[in-house]
């Protein structure tokens, strides 16, 4: 009988697709958290945080204008939007969530 012999490359690509799927998680609760604090009384000054550090990657181009222009127009939206387009299972969402301006709530987050 042939044994069969482990595959280093077949491990590695294990590996790095679960460290994704970590990662995304992690930024799913993220937003997640941002959505609650865009529904409640923090609102405002989430959304001032965000406009920051959005108006910092314009002025020092940072990321593209798809990014600048997808943020601005989602956190001045809506929540729902920001839920369907980051939370949920739209095309861009993994782009967004990993370009995002709530970075500054990530202490907020387990």
């Amino acid at each position: 009988m042939q044994s069969v012999k482990p595959n280093p490359s077949l491990s590695m690509r294990v590996l790095a697709r679960k460290a994704d799927a970590e990662k995304y998680e992690k930024l799913g609760r993220l937003h997640r958290h941002a959505l609650i604090l865009l529904r409640s009384d923090r609102r405002n000054d989430v959304v001032h945080q965000a406009e920051v550090r959005i108006r910092m990657w314009e002025e020092k181009e940072l990321c593209s204008r798809f990014y600048i222009d997808s943020w601005r127009r989602l956190i001045n939206a809506d929540p729902s939007e920001m839920e369907q387009e980051v939370c949920g299972d739209a095309p861009q969402a993994h782009a967004l969530a990993q370009n995002s301006p709530f970075s500054f709530l990530m202490k907020e987050v387990r």
